[in-house]
């Protein structure tokens, strides 16, 4: 009973983790990404490295909505950081939001590449550029990554003793499954965790059926009452704002040490202007802001909203644990290890699934297995190359192209999709094992990664020993990462081959009867 019981655990575990693995790599490896996605956008709009940061000159910015969007019905000032040192500007009109990047001090418009730069990896983590649709299939796949987790300790039953243990030098099967126990056994609570956290962030969605039995489900109207948002229609009498400067310095006691974080006007110049002023939240778990909103023609308070609800608390601490604007850099690369740890958990799991079953097919295999050879490698090293090229896109193509940001993209995924192509092309006309197209996959990566430094420096003025000593850690951080990404890269693809030739003399020397 209990052997059947394992055994099936087993097979659970295998196929979630095989039919939603190429899916949960590419959102947990974005997800990863996307902990330096400030980062990778300023590295990425490389206009900015020559702007010296500065404390926002808020009138300045108020001068430069008024010239840009005098009729719109909200605008919203977010003020520089240690990550972004840079203040944006957005508003919205007639269904549409503009934003634009200002110098802090003149609150001119900076004349900037377009690219979506980090904010591409975030989107795609959560939704994958699908919208709503999007989220509930992530929302699917991180319950089957609860289940291969769950799945996972059952059949690891020496899971204490599998977490000192790896031999990478021993037989392919046995290194890959050490590769795969330990990412799994090292960091399983933030496995556990981040898993479950995802899920928590979009509650409203999974679960929305409390909000349609009190609120006909009118997310607006919950979220205003929980969050005591309540704003009054535009007058359409003309009035002037108030000193946001002003406001800015009367909400700063609130924070309790804490900093500003953006500035929301709703109606401006309007009779019933309202202003939030919003406090960051990067020194707290709990991932939402307190805001203080004032009029915006006399200047009084109107609200003083403190997150002290405790269900409302509780599900911001769990949200906060997951988008990690806590702890500062520290914790963001800790998460990033983290990140990578459950990224190679997935890819080595998906290895696994070919390095254990390698050299009892042959070529006359049905089409589902060399399918599933073909996805694995796309769906991991296919996207890893994906990303470089998407990097490279950003310093190749012109910085006045029309659209360029959407450019980019074409790039990433026409290249995402080249990489398919090329792994069923291998396996269904060259009958190449999959070892060896993921050794010439992950060596395209590594070589795109460990050439962008030399890249940037040629496209930009800014290059990895400079930003180094003028202590410029967000380009030259980038620019580290990608080369040691490139020399990782390069290892696993000599590991892979060095698999390939052993598994092919193994089996070579033990045939196996097709359809094993």
């Amino acid at each position: 009973m209990k052997e059947s019981f394992t055994q099936n655990m087993d097979w659970l575990h295998t196929w979630a983790g095989l039919l939603f693995g190429w899916l949960l790599f590419a959102i947990f490896f974005t997800g990863t990404l996307t902990v330096f996605d400030q980062e990778i956008t300023y590295w990425m709009q490389p206009e900015l490295h020559q702007v010296t940061p500065a404390p926002l000159n808020v009138e300045a910015a108020v001068h430069t909505l008024e010239q840009l969007a005098p009729q719109a019905e909200r605008w919203w000032i977010e003020l520089p950081s240690e990550r972004t040192p840079v203040s944006t500007i957005r508003w919205s009109q007639d269904g549409a939001s503009v934003s634009r990047v200002i110098n802090a001090q003149t609150g001119q418009p900076l004349p900037l590449r377009d690219t979506y730069g980090g904010e591409f990896f975030y989107r795609f983590h959560y939704q994958l550029l699908l919208d709503q649709a999007g989220i509930w299939i992530v929302g699917a796949a991180a319950m089957a990554m609860l289940v291969a987790l769950v799945t996972g300790i059952v059949i690891h039953h020496r899971i204490f003793k599998d977490f000192f243990t790896f031999r990478p030098k021993a037989s392919s099967h046995r290194a890959w499954l050490d590769a795969h126990n330990v990412t799994g056994v090292l960091v399983f609570p933030f496995h556990l965790m981040i898993t479950f956290t995802g899920l928590v962030i979009f509650w409203s969605i999974y679960m929305p059926a409390g909000i349609q039995v009190q609120y006909d489900g009118n997310m607006d109207d919950f979220w205003a009452e929980a969050e005591s948002f309540i704003e009054p229609e535009r007058a359409n009498q003309k009035a002037p704002l108030v000193s946001l400067m002003d406001l800015e310095r009367q909400a700063r006691p609130y924070w309790k040490g804490g900093q500003t974080q953006s500035i929301v006007v709703s109606h401006p110049g309007d009779r019933h202007a309202l202003v939030h002023i919003y406090r960051r939240s990067n020194d707290r778990l709990s991932l939402y802001n307190d805001r203080v909103s004032f009029d915006g023609v006399s200047g009084e308070i109107q609200t003083v909203w403190i997150n002290s609800k405790p269900a409302y608390m509780a599900q911001s601490v769990l949200s906060g644990l997951h988008f990690v604007q806590f702890g500062g850099a520290t914790m963001r690369w800790l998460y990033f290890g983290m990140g990578l740890a459950s990224s190679a958990m997935i890819a080595t799991g998906l290895v696994l699934w070919v390095v254990k079953r390698q050299g009892r097919h042959t070529a006359t295999d049905g089409v589902g297995y060399r399918l599933v050879e073909g996805f694995n490698v796309a769906a991991v090293a296919g996207l890893l190359v994906a990303t470089a090229a998407y990097f490279w896109a950003n310093r190749l193509l012109p910085a006045e192209l029309p659209g360029r940001e959407l450019r980019e993209l074409q790039v990433l995924f026409t290249t995402w999709g080249l990489c398919l192509g090329h792994a069923l092309l291998k396996k269904f006309f060259a009958h190449c094992p999959s070892l060896r197209i993921w050794r010439t996959q992950l060596a395209m990566a590594a070589m795109l990664f460990g050439l962008l430094p030399i890249v940037n420096a040629i496209t930009t003025e800014s290059n990895l020993l400079q930003s180094l000593s003028q202590g410029e850690w967000e380009v030259a951080g980038l620019d580290l990462s990608f080369l040691v990404s490139g020399l990782g890269l390069a290892w696993t693809a000599r590991r892979l081959d060095q698999s390939a030739r052993a598994s092919s003399r193994h089996w070579n020397s033990h045939p196996v009867a097709s359809g094993g």
